[in-house]
């Protein structure tokens, strides 16, 4: 049962990230170009997957459109990366400890 939840939550907190680095995406491209929001939505739909200038395009959203920081910027689209690098060298030190 509580794996089940975990799984929930963890794709409800995937799904709101994706929701906000979208939003930034869009913002960014607004911003840039001052496009249209219906425009921006259907190019930020293909700009966003593509890894490299989606991420480029998201941070310069953010910090444009909603003033936020570069750093802060940075944490919405690398913060998620560097919590699962922390988790799973984490799992690596606990597993190693549990065998010996």
């Amino acid at each position: 049962m509580m794996q089940g939840s975990a799984q929930g939550l963890a794709f409800i907190g995937f799904a709101v990230l994706g929701l906000f680095q979208f939003a930034a995406v869009m913002a960014g491209l607004q911003a840039w170009t001052s496009l249209p929001w219906v425009i921006a939505v259907l190019l930020a739909l293909f700009i966003a997957y593509i890894p490299l200038v989606g991420t480029i395009v998201g941070m310069y959203g953010a910090v444009a459109a909603w003033h936020w920081s570069w750093i802060l910027s940075a944490g919405l689209f690398f913060g998620p990366l560097a919590v699962f690098v922390m988790l799973a060298f984490g799992a690596g030190i606990l597993g190693k400890s549990s065998n010996r």
